[in-house]
This record gives structure tokens, sequence and C-alpha cells, in this order.
């Protein structure tokens, strides 16, 4: 499922981690000048104008120049958090996650990619142990970053580990003192300890702060959310018009509002401001139906009444069913999988076409299936399925990989070719695309380019195999670079020192 771009709705505590589904974990905010995609010519300008993209929300242009950064040791790590982001704004989370783990078993105390990576197992997996742990993490990375530690309170908080959030939050506080979101999220937390006192000088400090917010409309939200839940209707709806003024789109603040207003037996605000948030949500909100239910009833307007229970039915029919389906897909995976790892890749190309033919859109399923009919020789078949799967996901270096060498299976060498080259793209660290690259350029005679190749490689040397070296030596002979090829020989017997084929390459012809 995609998370849109919006506003997040963090009113509860301020957190990414309460976001409603359909909302973007990384909510676009304005810049001050327009991005300028044209300035950026080292790795740390790409890293900078991915980042304005981002915030604009053209998350497709930002992918191409995070990609571009991550080249660079000095920007990789800050890169690595960027691309996930923007993949997973581009409807790719798995991809996301996927490349976060591989990232963080080379880093494992990265604080950018724990931290996105936490948010993606709790917006995408639901999993909020696995998002707690890399939390805990992370906090030890980066023990002086106050953001870490307001989302690692927010992750106690959700796990009813209150004592544990509180301590979050008020070290995020000594962190960064003017940091109004902060401040607003110990205000929350003491609010719901009932300290109302210590809550409403933490509020008063974060609404003084407000001009330098990143996101001064949550920080509203919160606070109206402190007062609902102590039952104080004319100051939360105030609070709530205060965000609203803000962000005038935010499906949170409506409903809010609106429950304020049916508390305050203003019924028709009530359903205006409960309209307002479905129309503002990107999916059917059945709390907010459920208050237009009573709503009509207190008006004693049954024919309303019965209208909105209509739609609630919908929802929870809609909901059954997604689950069911669900349900369905878990199983029919948890039926290939293990046929896959096992070889049997005829049964499992079975349960993957059941699969995609009941989720179309389901584009893992895809990559299996063209990788079990390229392991079975179906090899059009298989190509039909990787090109399948890149329409879904069209930034995988996986899929463009296997395309290629499919294509290469079938003689395609002019096919093969750009596939191979935008794995690449995507992927510079992809050593056997590297490869195959190579052998493709040195058998049209074009061993400097090879070569070229071969050593643009961003992966330390220690990831080189044998073959790799062998390649090296072999290209650098053949483009007329014998010192080269004399390094290469020196390097690669060092690091094998029984290897026969390096002996042999390496040998006075």
């Amino acid at each position: 499922m995609m998370f849109k771009r919006g506003s997040c709705s963090v009113a509860a505590i301020a957190a990414l981690l309460f976001c409603p589904p359909g909302a973007s974990a990384w909510p676009q905010h304005p810049t001050q000048a327009p991005c300028d995609p044209s300035s950026a010519h080292s790795p740390v300008e790409h890293l900078k104008v991915a980042e304005c993209l981002g915030q604009e929300g053209d998350w497709k242009a930002a992918e191409e120049h995070f990609r571009i950064a991550r080249q660079s040791p000095d920007t990789l790590a800050a890169a690595i958090a960027g691309h996930a982001k923007a993949l997973f704004n581009l409807d790719q989370p798995y991809d996301a996650m996927l490349e976060l783990e591989d990232f963080l078993q080379k880093h494992p105390d990265s604080a950018p990619a724990l931290h996105v990576l936490a948010t993606l197992y709790s917006l995408v997996a639901k999993d909020g142990a696995r998002a707690l742990a890399l939390m805990e993490r992370c906090s030890k990375a980066a023990p002086a970053d106050s953001a870490v530690w307001q989302y690692l309170g927010n992750l106690y908080l959700a796990d009813r580990r209150d004592e544990e959030a509180l301590q979050c939050f008020e070290r995020a506080v000594q962190l960064t003192p003017q940091d109004a979101r902060a401040l607003a999220s110990l205000g929350y937390f003491y609010s719901k300890l009932g300290r109302t006192e210590e809550a409403q000088t933490r509020f008063d400090q974060a609404l003084k702060r407000l001009a330098t917010a990143s996101q001064p409309a949550i920080v509203w939200l919160t606070y109206a959310k402190a007062l609902q839940e102590r039952r104080d209707w004319e100051k939360s709806r105030w609070a709530y018009t205060e965000a609203l003024r803000l962000d005038p789109q935010s499906s949170e603040g409506f409903y809010g509002r609106a429950v304020t207003h049916e508390n305050l037996k203003d019924f028709q605000s009530a359903t205006s401001d409960a309209l307002a948030a479905i129309k503002e949500f990107p999916v059917p909100r059945k709390d907010a139906y459920l208050l237009l239910i009573r709503v009509a009833k207190a008006q004693r307007d049954q024919a309303k009444a019965e209208k909105y229970a209509r739609e609630v039915v919908e929802i929870d029919a809609g909901e059954a069913k997604r689950k069911e389906d669900s349900r369905i897909l878990r199983d029919l995976l948890f039926k290939a999988e293990p046929l896959f790892v096992q070889g049997q890749y005829l049964q499992a190309a079975a349960t993957y076409e059941e699969l995609v033919s009941r989720a179309p859109q389901f584009y893992e399923a895809y990559f299996a299936l063209g990788m079990c009919y390229a392991q079975t020789s179906q090899l059009p078949k298989a190509e039909e399925a990787f090109k399948k799967y890149l329409a879904l996901q069209p930034l995988s270096a996986d899929g463009h990989a296997s395309l290629g060498l499919v294509l290469l299976q079938t003689n395609r060498v002019d096919g093969a070719r750009p596939e191979l080259e935008r794995a690449l793209e995507i992927d510079p660290a992809m050593l056997e695309v590297r490869k195959t690259l190579a052998r493709i350029h040195a058998s049209a005679s074009n061993f400097a380019t090879a070569l070229d190749l071969l050593l643009g490689a961003p992966n330390p040397e220690a990831e080189r195999d044998e073959d790799y070296y062998a390649l090296l030596i072999s290209c650098a002979t053949a483009a007329g670079r014998p010192a080269e090829a004399r390094q290469f020989c020196e390097s690669g017997k060092s690091r094998f020192p029984n290897s026969e084929r390096l002996i042999t390459v390496c040998s006075p012809k």
C-alpha cells in the first residue's frame, strides 16, 4: 500500500508512529527557494538537491539525486536514509526496508538508517517490537539527537512503558529546550499523568516557540488533544482551530474539532467538520462516520443515521475483505517461499501464479515467479514476469539485473546491456552485474571500457572475488596496461594465494 503525501495525524503525541493509513511518514514543507537540480555536480550537492526535492514532494526526482549521492562515503549514510524515504513515497516500501537492512549489516551504528528503518517497521510492517529495538540502538548511536529520543518515547508510549517514555521526552527537551515539538510531546505526557500544571507550562513554552517550529500545526494538534482528553472542550476547540489555520487540510484537525463540537452540542459544526475529516482522509474514516451517526441520532434524524450506518457497514465489509485477502495471500506466500528455497521451482511457480492472479499489483510475487521460470529454463515466461515486476517497481536494481541476464541468455546482448546498465546505475555496488557488463565490453574488444567499469566499483576491495581479479588482470593486459595488470596480480594473489586461476592469468605468456 502506498502512503500518500499529506499531513501526518500525530495529534496524540506529535509522533510519526501514529500516522494514519494513507499519510506520509515524511510530510513535505515548502522550502525557502525552488530546488535547482542543475546545480548538483558533487555527491554533497546531489544530497542537498535530493533533500530539497523531497521537501517539495518530488520524490521521483529526489530518488535519482539520492542514488547519486550514495556513491560517496561522505554522504552515504544520509543518502541511504533519504533514498529509503523516496522509495517509500514511490510505493516501494519493502525495497526501502531491504536496502536499509543491507546497509545496516555493514554499518550497524548508522543512526539515520536505524531511524528510517524503525519508522518503516512501524508504519509498513506494523511491527512495534522491531521498531522499538531499532530505535533503542539508534539512541545509543546518536545520544545527542533530540528527534531520536522523541520518537523512542513515542514507541515506549505505544508499548505502555510510561516510565521509559517520560525519560525519553525529558531527555529530548534537555537536548533541545527550544524545540516546540519536544516541549509539546512532554506536555502531552505530563497531561496524561495528571500533572496538569507541568503540562500547561510545557505547552506554554511550546506555543511561544511556534515561529521556529518545523511543523507548528502538530504542536497545536498535540495541545488540542491533551485539552480534549481533559474534557476542556472550549479550549480544545480553539486549539484545533489554530491547527487548522496552519494546516487547512488536516483530517485529524477536523475530526478532533468535530469531537469538541459534538460535546459542546454544536451539532451543525460537528457534522461539517466530520465530513471535512472524511474528505481530507485518503481512506474511509470510520470514526468520523460513527460521530455522524451519534450526531444524527442526537438530532433525531433517523434517515441520516441510517445513511451513515450504511457507510460504516461498507467500511467494515471492506476491512473484512482486506483481512481475508491478506490471509489468503499470506497462506500462499508461506506455501510458495519454502518451495522456492528448497529448489522446487515448478511447484513454487504454480503457487506464485495463483498469488498474482489474486493480487495483480503484488510486485514481489512477479519477481519470485520470474526467478522460478528462469530456474526451469522457461526464459520467455521469465522475461514477461520480470517486465511485469519492473512495471510496478521501476527502481529495482535486482529487477533490471535479472531481466538483463535473461535477455543475455537468449543472446539479445543489445537488449541486455541497457538493463544491466540501469541496474548498476540504481545500485553501483552490484559486483556481479559489473562483471557481466565488463565481459560484454571485453567480448566487443572494448577492454579499456571494461577495465574502467571494473575499477569504478564503490565496494571495498575485500568484496572482490577471484573472478573479479581475473577479469581485472585480463582486461588490463588486453588494454595494454601491464603495470596495472601486475598490480592486480599482486593484490589478487595476496588475497587468494592458492588460486590456480590467478596463478594462470598472472603467468607470463
